[in-house]
């Protein structure tokens, strides 16, 4: 087998190998049937309502997952604690209320989807609601924190230029830095596309059509995987 090829197998075994990899692949999975559901030369045709059935059932497959994510994520708030070590107050302030945002999303979406299947006698439509609410927000601060390291990388190269010329490492480092951080801004604002879109009456939400909901979850499905797979230079 050729060495690139034996390359890509390698890295894509470690992407299925871990939970968060696999989650990702349904992920991209689902938002491509969405896009297929929604094309012009494929709407209201049978087609069109098969990818709908895969995508709803790849949807429902995730969330159950997401069940058992409760834990691990009390775990990394109780280890980011008040973030001491966190030398910037804006981002310390802004993972603090993320971690308390995302504490409370995996509670809300398990009595949403176990009032859909009449575990427990709810209104689950304002659960979900309420899921929604968290994950906008946690999107929204996600976007604040990259927005700040962007501007903190710019402040930073300006003080190395201002104090000398800046070494290659130097140079290289900021790009990298600049490089991961536009990525990371672009797979934030499509979530916060779909997340706003998934509340009714609040800004544009409903307003998107479905194959715009699939653009925003590949392109931002796309960069996490690249992550995952240590693409981003």
């Amino acid at each position: 087998m050729d060495l690139s090829l034996q390359i890509a197998l390698r890295k894509w075994c470690e992407l299925l190998d871990v939970h968060s990899g696999r989650d990702k692949i349904l992920r991209i999975t689902g938002y491509i049937c969405t896009l297929i559901s929604d094309l012009p030369g494929t709407r209201d045709t049978p087609l069109a309502k098969r990818m709908s059935i895969v995508g709803r059932q790849i949807s429902t497959s995730r969330t159950i997952n997401r069940l058992f994510d409760d834990l691990p994520m009390l775990n990394r708030t109780l280890s980011y604690g008040i973030g001491s070590n966190e030398k910037d107050q804006i981002i310390r302030i802004s993972n603090l209320l993320s971690n308390i945002i995302n504490t409370c999303y995996y509670p809300l979406e398990h009595i949403a989807w176990a009032g859909d299947h009449g575990v427990f006698a709810v209104e689950s439509k304002t659960f979900w609601r309420g899921v929604s609410y968290c994950w906008a927000s946690s999107m929204y601060l996600a976007i604040v924190r990259t927005v700040r390291t962007i501007s903190m990388l710019v402040q930073h190269r300006r003080h190395t230029i201002n104090s000398g010329k800046p070494s290659d490492s130097d140079c290289v480092k900021f790009r990298r830095g600049i490089i991961q951080e536009l990525l990371s801004l672009i797979q934030q604002l499509s979530d916060m596309g779909i997340a706003v879109n998934s509340i009714p009456g609040f800004l544009w939400g409903g307003k998107l059509k479905p194959r715009h909901i699939g653009l925003l979850g590949i392109l931002s499905t796309i960069i996490t995987i690249a992550k995952l797979l240590r693409l981003v230079p």
